[in-house]
């Protein structure tokens, strides 16, 4: 049966325009979409900051769609929201009840590394530090390292990247030793430090969980006391270089090496720099030498 009432037109048209204002409304803004362009000049589009690698991230030139520039707000809610994640490794038991996970270096190269909470940093073996080209490098510092053949002097360096399964460290301090065997290497505190560590032997599972509270604000997935320790180690380090430095400045040798640690830590000290900057840290957080 036909409707006895129909819809005039002027009626039925001013319902479907109703429906699509109410959709366009409804829907996203686009104002959400931000875009950068990559070191080859491609531009990129993205609904989420955290998508956007770090180094394209900067504030006061990303723009969204409507060419408006992000706004600092924005990327305190990118500051807050990264880092709260709980990364769960599967291990393969070693002889001695170890834990041995595997690990991926400067983005590229593998190693089985042993977890050991007792090492101030990682050390690799001489095997990986070649895969690594470490000992083609001759301006390397050196530290004093007790082995299985005596005190030797180990080269210290940075890997841009220290990866496992999900959790990623960058900046990584890290030395070799020429006595580690069969063995790849130790995971140390230099990457361990990041996290909080917990070893399920049932499982051989690790755990790492973020460091602090639930509760903490976050500068890059970190809070105030890891900024604070971070930046008081490396400017305390340079303090006493500098210190050093001064007190052998009439031999060479000595002078040399000091200036190489000098140098070691600097670069650690510029690249915490760099990240504070990205993350807008208070400057009150923040140590120098």
């Amino acid at each position: 049966m036909s409707n006895p009432y129909p819809l005039r037109p002027w009626i039925k048209f001013s319902c479907v325009l109703g429906v699509l204002v109410f959709l366009i409304l409804a829907s996203p803004s686009h104002s959400a979409i931000y875009k950068w362009k990559d070191s080859k000049g491609k531009t990129h589009f993205t609904d989420s900051l955290s998508k956007i690698p770090p180094q394209y991230r900067k504030k006061g030139e990303l723009k969204n769609l409507d060419g408006e520039t992000v706004k600092s707000q924005d990327f305190s809610k990118l500051s807050a929201s990264k880092g709260r994640f709980t990364h769960v490794i599967k291990a393969k038991e070693a002889p001695g009840d170890h834990y041995v996970v595997e690990v991926l270096l400067n983005g590229s190269i593998k190693a089985n590394l042993i977890v050991d909470t007792g090492a101030t940093m990682v050390v690799l073996s001489d095997r990986i530090g070649k895969r690594l080209g470490i000992h083609s490098k001759s301006d390397l510092p050196t530290i004093g390292m007790n082995t299985a053949g005596g005190t030797i002097q180990a080269p210290l360096f940075i890997l841009d990247s220290v990866k496992i399964g999900t959790a990623e460290v960058l900046n990584v301090e890290t030395t070799t030793n020429p006595y580690m065997g069969d063995m790849d290497g130790l995971l140390g505190m230099s990457f361990l430090g990041e996290f909080k560590v917990e070893m399920d032997r049932q499982n051989w599972e690790l755990t790492l969980k973020p460091l602090g509270t639930p509760d903490d604000e976050l500068w890059e997935g970190k809070n105030k006391t890891w900024w604070k320790k971070k930046y008081e180690t490396y400017a305390n380090n340079l303090h006493e270089l500098y210190r050093a430095a001064r007190h052998v400045r009439h031999d060479k040798r000595k002078l040399r090496r000091v200036e190489r640690l000098i140098a070691h830590y600097e670069k650690l000290h510029k690249g915490l720099e760099a990240r504070a900057n990205r993350a807008n840290l208070p400057n009150t957080f923040r140590s120098y030498p």
